[in-house]
């Protein structure tokens, strides 16, 4: 094994581009021929070879002996090796998140703000799992001075096992909450998976970025020997919300020094001030200028479906449709409950992966919403169907596309939306129907 993996690391170092999507491989690419339930990667080793690829690393004996394939016992555990060898080789320093909500918008501010200093690489999208983690880990070259690395999870035991291939030097847990409980059981198993970073960091002596106004967060973080924290009411670091609903966050922020500092932000809702607050922490700990890091939050737009703000010719679209779990539906449900606007229209798909709390939880969703200050609820998904209709105006489909069909014979004018819900929704797809 040890062998074949400094061969292949020879290779890469030669190459430096790793593929794993025998459609798009570049040129000149090691391809490694991944496998799961539905596909499996050895099956185009000779159409991605035909195509320009450099290497192919596969597990499919009848592929010994064919030039330019390395046939290993299984290909992704040699990928991940390959990753955590890279990783001793790189010498930098990296930073680890993970968390119930907010790690993507995090991980890009931090290293919009650390990027005023450093060359950085973080972690492309969402590509945070056991393959993503070592490819954001292979992405790094002799250049890159800082990685920030964006770690999720679905069961106990994984962030661990991401932290034996990053291996953070720093770390941050956003917050805990109810999210991917038929994995982790329940949400003491939530925050045993979630604390797995604290652990790894508690071992190393390396430090961690803490809310110090959250709780569970304090009481996971009991025992670790380097800490900066960062909060509202408490921390080094201290920040406030001057307008939360303009509709863009605004912020003062200071820290021990008691300079106070105003930041505007391109992001929707109050919850996201624990998002900014941690930015500041990291690029105040690391010296970055308080100028600097006001000006990297504030060139920050969210994308990817993750709170962004789009007017149309008739409406305003606040659209948070990446993802979706109890905690995070409350915190946009209150934030869009607040806003100041006639006509408010939420439109929220059916969460995932809850497991045998999913009634439970949609049910208390339902109860949340009948106190809150919308105009009209559009319900999308089987979960909500035995449930009773709030107080508000309520509809119920059972897709995007009956959304879509309906919007297009009663169309909805002069309104603020919230689009909310799992990725599976696609409720997306609702937004050129507004």
């Amino acid at each position: 094994m040890e062998a074949v993996l400094e061969r292949i690391y020879g290779l890469y170092l030669r190459q430096r581009v790793i593929s794993t999507d025998s459609r798009n491989c570049p040129v000149g690419a090691i391809y490694f021929a991944l496998k799961g339930e539905r596909f499996d990667g050895n099956k185009f080793v000779h159409d991605v070879l035909n195509r320009g690829a450099s290497w192919a690393i596969s597990d499919d004996q009848s592929l010994i002996g064919v030039d330019n394939v390395i046939v290993v016992s299984d290909v992704l555990k040699m990928l991940q090796k390959l990753a955590q060898f890279h990783r001793k080789k790189l010498g930098i320093p990296i930073l680890g998140i993970t968390g119930t909500n907010g790690k993507t918008t995090t991980k890009e501010l931090i290293a919009a703000v650390l990027q005023k200093k450093f060359k950085v690489e973080a972690t492309k999208g969402n590509l945070n799992n056991h393959i993503g983690v070592p490819l954001t880990i292979l992405s790094m070259d002799e250049n890159v001075e800082f990685g920030v690395v964006e770690m999720g999870a679905n069961h106990i035991g994984e962030i661990d096992f991401l932290c034996r291939i990053a291996e953070p030097d720093f770390g941050i847990i956003t917050n805990v909450g109810k999210a991917h409980l038929e994995g982790f059981g329940s949400f003491e198993g939530v925050k045993k998976a979630k604390g797995e970073l604290y652990s790894f960091l508690r071992e190393k002596s390396a430090l961690a970025f803490i809310n110090a106004d959250n709780a569970q967060l304090k009481q996971m973080g009991k025992g670790l020997s380097n800490k900066f924290e960062y909060g509202i009411e408490k921390g080094v670091l201290k920040g406030s919300i001057r307008d939360a609903n303009n509709p863009f966050l605004t912020v003062n922020w200071f820290s021990e020094s008691m300079v106070i500092n105003s930041l505007d932000t391109h992001l929707i809702g109050a919850y996201n001030l624990e998002n900014v607050l941690c930015a500041i922490a990291v690029g105040t700990y690391f010296g970055i200028s308080s100028q600097s890091i006001n000006d990297a939050i504030n060139s920050y737009y969210p994308s990817n479906n993750r709170s962004q703000f789009i007017e149309t010719t008739t409406n305003k679209i606040i659209l948070d449709a990446y993802n979706a779990n109890p905690s995070s539906m409350l915190e946009a449900l209150n934030n869009f409950s607040k806003m100041e606007y006639t006509n408010k229209v939420a439109i929220l798909g059916g969460m995932k992966e809850l497991g045998d709390e999913s009634t439970s939880e949609h049910e208390k969703l339902i109860e949340h919403i009948s106190g809150l200050d919308i105009s009209t609820l559009i319900l999308v998904g089987e979960e909500f169907t035995d449930f009773p209709t709030p107080s508000m105006s309520t509809l119920k489909f059972d897709s995007y596309e009956s959304v879509n069909n309906f919007l297009k014979e009663s169309p909805l004018n002069n309104s603020l939306f919230l689009i909310k819900g799992s990725r599976i929704n696609q409720l997306e797809k609702i937004v050129p129907f507004l």
